[in-house]
């Protein structure tokens, strides 16, 4: 039994923010419709170079354990259908820009007058309000408002350029803040019998998760100052060393775990990286990290992708796992990351086809007849 077994969402979203966050809702067990336009979500188009069995393996995992409803809502049949899967269901959330929902009619208000109880979750670059609300958005948006791209670089090299962050944090981070909110305002919900609604910002969320900004605006000394401040003396190790086959990442402040290193290292003193680049990079990987992690120093080897699921830690933890698809076959994906003791997060099945449940939601859920099914078909309403 999943913790949200008998919650119903409506999935408007599309590309990696919304998809994202639906998808931690499903593995928590809630039946997720995915509502598409009749020729699919652009993310169902794969690249050339990575389609598996045609399939764009990116989609598959974000949309696991969800079903496919495409419907023509620019139709008034299509709304119908809409509306009427509306009534029965918890939580919308959708990720189009501002102001679109509401063009097609089907904005918060208008579907609170459907269905008073319901959770409306509008995710967005700049959120639903402020003068930069209608601006369209990716990922890399919210990076670089946020300041973490420019930190991240400076970080790197002071005078070199920003630098984005890899698999889109600025997508999959606010998606979590979605999760957060829809999660509680169904605790609300259970207590009050009250609905709402959920304005996600990318830029705000990333905000959010960008301690720096705590920093630089609230110290006296500007960023050139604090830099140089911190270059007089050395302060520790935390970043990634050249080892002699490899990479790994070391975190030793001054203090106790900054002793433990110089032991290890065999200096009573270190007053700079240098000896400790010289002595990782005349190692291999493996025997840098038993001996630091023997010493009781933080430690990690730099894995790529593709080396991620022959770690033994992660084959323990069960952190890949094979999901069928039946049209790409065994695809190896993530497992849901949260070990949940009564109520665990469980993935039960594949990314969906393209309108695969059309007939289950519309005959057995909403009770629509054969005849009207047909119909419906016959006027292209499912595409």
């Amino acid at each position: 039994m999943g913790i949200l077994d008998g919650v119903r969402i409506l999935d408007m979203t599309h590309v990696w923010f919304g998809p994202y966050a639906t998808m931690q809702l499903a593995s928590m067990g809630a039946e997720v419709i995915k509502v598409e336009v009749p020729w699919g979500e652009m993310m169902r188009i794969p690249r050339p170079d990575t389609a598996i069995g045609g399939q764009n393996p990116i989609f598959m995992y974000l949309n696991r354990n969800k079903k496919s409803l495409t419907l023509n809502l620019r139709s008034e049949e299509g709304k119908k259908v809409y509306l009427d899967l509306l009534k029965v269901s918890d939580v919308v959330i959708q990720n189009f820009s501002p102001g679109t929902m509401e063009r097609m009619g089907l904005g918060y208000e208008a579907l609170k007058s459907v269905n008073p109880k319901i959770i409306y979750a509008a995710l967005s670059g700049y959120g639903q309000t402020g003068p930069w609300a209608p601006r369209r958005s990716f990922d890399i948006v919210g990076q670089a408002m946020s300041g973490i791209m420019y930190q991240t670089g400076y970080q790197e090299d002071p005078n070199g350029p920003p630098i984005r962050t890899a698999d889109a944090p600025g997508d999959l981070t606010p998606a979590l803040w979605a999760v957060i909110g829809i999660m509680g305002a169904l605790m609300h919900r259970e207590k009050t019998g009250e609905g709402q609604m959920i304005d996600v910002s990318q830029v705000d969320v990333m905000m959010a998760q960008c301690p720096s900004i705590v920093t630089y605006t609230n110290v006296s000394r500007t960023r050139e100052e604090l830099r140089e401040l911190q270059q007089r003396s050395f302060t520790g190790l935390y970043g990634r060393v050249k080892a002699k086959d490899g990479w790994v990442v070391v975190g030793a402040p001054r203090g106790n775990i900054f002793d433990r290193l110089k032991k290890i290292i065999g200096l009573e003193e270190i007053e700079s990286r240098e000896p400790i680049d010289e002595w990782v990079g005349h190692r291999p990987v493996k025997e840098v990290l038993e001996m630091f992690e023997e010493g009781g120093v933080p430690c990690a080897p730099v894995l790529k992708p593709e080396e991620v699921e022959d770690n033994p830690h992660v084959q323990a933890r069960n952190g890949i796992i094979v999901v069928d698809h039946s049209k790409a076959g065994p695809i190896k994906q993530p497992n849901f990351p949260v070990k949940l003791e009564k109520t665990p997060g469980v993935v039960t099945a594949p990314s969906p086809l393209l309108g695969e449940h059309n007939e289950e939601i519309v005959t057995k859920l909403l009770g629509y007849s054969n005849e009207e099914y047909e119909a419906l078909k016959e006027k292209h309403i499912f595409g």
